[in-house]
């Protein structure tokens, strides 16, 4: 158990977005996707804050593949 408190006090935190969905926060977070969890459940909803913006509430690009990049140390590890 304290080997887990440890990983997670280094973590980058997670900034709210909306309802369930979070970015993780800190320097080495730039260009991160967009994260919705839902308990353990951690899933890419936006290759970054502009393009989840334009997914959640306006129109979606289909020209852009979707292939976002987790690149921040620990939530990365949650997603496939």
């Amino acid at each position: 158990m304290e080997a887990a408190r440890a990983a997670l006090a280094r973590a980058a935190r997670l900034v709210p977005v909306y309802a369930r969905r979070f970015i993780p926060g800190g320097r080495s977070s730039v260009g991160h996707p967009v994260l919705s969890m839902w308990g353990t459940d951690i899933i890419c909803y936006g290759h970054d804050l502009a393009d989840y913006i334009d997914r959640e509430f306006g129109e979606v690009d289909e020209d852009v593949p979707w292939a976002p990049r987790p690149s921040v140390p620990f939530w990365k590890d949650f997603l496939g």
